[in-house]
């Protein structure tokens, strides 16, 4: 989105979610404000980026904001990738990058999964390290 600020009220008094919580990821290129609802028994995330040339502000440059990608929880992220690259899909995030809810990460490239990035997320059991296959 351009503004997560702006969409809370939809979120909220629209659409009946509930807000759960904000997270800031500081990255070197960029800073990215997340915003997490919880509703109809999924989560949903509003992703806003300080820099224009970020991969989500060129997309929404480009159709405007909606939906981007999907998020599917998996149980073991090295195996997922490697059984979706035997049937040609490809990552954008290679290696796996460790994310701000305690999780590995990585998305498809939407140009090999019908135009509709998917990301996939390893979720780490509490106390649980960082793997030392993904990128920190």
């Amino acid at each position: 989105v351009r503004s997560a600020d702006g969409k809370r009220e939809m979120m909220e008094a629209l659409l009946g979610f509930r807000f759960l919580e904000r997270r800031v990821c500081e990255r070197p290129a960029s800073t990215a404000t997340l915003d997490f609802y919880e509703g109809q028994g999924a989560v949903f995330e509003l992703v806003e980026n300080s820099n224009p040339e970020a991969p989500i502000n060129k997309f929404i440059a480009a159709r405007g904001e909606g939906l981007h990608h999907i998020c599917l929880r998996v149980d073991d992220l090295r195996a997922v990738m490697a059984e979706w690259e035997a049937k040609g899909v490809r990552f954008t995030i290679k290696p796996p990058l460790y994310g701000s809810r305690g999780g590995v990460l990585t998305f498809t490239d939407a140009s090999t999964t019908g135009g509709l990035a998917i990301e996939f997320v390893q979720y780490l059991k509490a106390g649980e390290p960082v793997p030392d296959w993904a990128a920190k």
